[in-house]
């Protein structure tokens, strides 16, 4: 295991990386949620759309609202491993499991097959909280340095985007593959692959990582727990960034979830997901990896500002622009080719006549890593703020709470994508009418830019920058002294 060195508060590689395992082993579930449930809900088990968007919007508010439950857990945790950690060894090998029966797809009526989804959707969610709220609260204690913890994020995003490549570029050919034309067997066998693979990695992180930073008395009444609660709603930078959440993964849950409706019912190549989506992820890793290098020279606060705004602008361009029109250049693709004895898409990173839109996904997403990687160290940040200002270690509750935020915007999102398609007459595995091919369009470009630029704005009045952490952190350097 990694030691941190005392100087500086640097931790090594091997950390790192274990750290960052963690959001990839998350992503493997998140980002097969965000871009593939609303489709396999309504293309392969046979759900309404109006459904499925009523099992989003009421299991993904509670799940939103049992966030911030564990986050109180986690901070009275006790264990030799720490507060967060344990929580990881736990409860990975059950999520593991909950994750392959969300889709096993069993054959039942119609009406059981809606209790088993809502059923087993909000098992996962459950246990999705009680491994990640603990994960998410480890980066505020790996390291008592705002700057490590900016490193470290930006590493765990590099990650946590590879799970959404990994799941955009290896699902459909292991669907189909694994599944043998049958596509509900084809989801269940894959789940099961991804499953494993997550388990694997949530160990693999909490036997790499260390809790650094530990809570000076263990506060367990019920007025501690209401003071709590009271100084997190009062404190006006977490309010800001659990707004900006909320957009943000109302955007999110809009445009990934419709990315596989785009090309399978307007653009009418639905395999082109994979190239569209993969090369999105890898340029959102390249933004992230950029993020070590621009925060040397840009205030983090205005940095996500012109991002967002720039990428949410970049995300509406495609409303006006016709998914056929192309550009040509000299290409760089791999052509079809085979990976672990599978029928891959190529890997289309510059394509030799690329569409319009699909240029702008890859510069729009470069814009999108950064700002990612960079809001979870500004949650961080918070938490020492109130430690700071309040003498009140909250770090579980503070990242619970966000988290919380991004839930009810990923119920709202994947509530009113389904809402709107069922609205416009939308049916599955059918040709779609012109409204209806309008709506998935909507849904795609405008919708989610308009959030996305309204989160950018609301930044603007974040306050913490980054001289102003470290005042908060040397007082607090300070106050540990002996």
């Amino acid at each position: 295991m990694s030691e941190a060195k005392a100087d500086d508060h640097r931790l090594g590689w091997t950390e790192r990386i274990g750290y960052g395992f963690g959001d990839l082993a998350s992503n493997l579930y998140f980002q097969m949620f965000n871009m593939f449930l609303l489709f396999y809900y309504t293309d392969v088990f046979g759900l309404g759309p109006v459904v499925v968007a009523n099992i989003f919007l009421f299991t993904r508010i509670w799940d939103a609202v049992n966030d911030p439950m564990m986050g109180v857990i986690a901070d009275r945790t006790r264990t030799r491993w720490g507060n967060f950690r344990p929580w990881i060894l736990w409860l990975s090998i059950p999520f593991g499991v909950a994750g392959y029966l969300m889709f096993y797809s069993p054959d039942l009526s119609p009406g059981m097959k809606i209790v088993y989804a809502a059923v087993t959707y909000t098992i996962v969610g459950m246990l999705y909280t009680g491994v990640n709220i603990p994960y998410s609260g480890l980066m505020a204690v790996i390291s008592p340095s705002s700057a490590e913890r900016a490193r470290v994020s930006s590493i765990r995003f590099i990650f946590a985007f590879l799970g959404g490549w990994v799941i955009v570029q290896f699902l459909p050919p292991l669907k189909d593959s694994l599944g043998g034309g049958d596509d509900a067997l084809g989801f269940r066998r894959t789940m099961a692959v991804f499953a494993t693979l997550a388990t694997v990695l949530f160990l693999i992180t909490f036997a790499t990582t260390r809790e650094r930073i530990r809570p000076e008395r263990n506060r367990q009444t019920r007025k501690d727990l209401i003071d709590d609660l009271r100084t997190l709603v009062k404190t006006r930078p977490w309010l800001i960034l659990v707004m900006a959440g909320l957009l943000n993964l109302t955007a999110v849950a809009i445009k990934n979830g419709s990315n596989i409706f785009y090309f399978k019912y307007v653009v009418g190549n639905e395999a082109e997901v994979a190239s569209f989506g993969g090369g999105g992820w890898m340029a959102m890793i390249l933004g992230v990896m950029t993020t070590g290098v621009l925060i040397k020279f840009f205030e983090k606060r205005k940095l996500i500002i012109w991002l967002t705004i720039f990428g949410g602008i970049g995300m509406a361009a495609p409303y006006w622009i016709d998914p056929e029109w192309r550009v040509t250049l000299p290409g760089l693709t791999t052509g079809p080719y085979q990976i672990f004895g599978l029928d891959m898409t190529s890997i289309e990173f510059i394509p030799e006549n690329p569409r319009c839109i699909y240029l702008l996904n890859l510069i729009g997403s470069f814009a999108a890593g950064p700002p990612v990687a960079l809001v979870w160290t500004m949650y961080t940040d918070v938490a020492s703020y109130i430690d700071w200002k309040h003498h009140r270690r909250i770090t579980g509750l503070v990242v619970s709470a966000a988290v919380f935020s991004q839930k009810l915007g990923m119920a709202f999102g994947g509530w009113f994508a389904g809402v709107l398609l069922a609205w416009f007459g939308f049916k599955a595995n059918v040709e779609q009418t012109g409204e209806t091919k309008h709506a998935i369009l909507l849904l795609f470009s405008l919708i989610p830019a308009v959030l996305i630029v309204a989160q950018g704005s609301i930044i603007c009045f974040y306050r913490l920058t980054d001289r102003k952490m470290r005042e908060i952190e040397a007082e607090l350097a300070k106050r540990k002294r002996p």
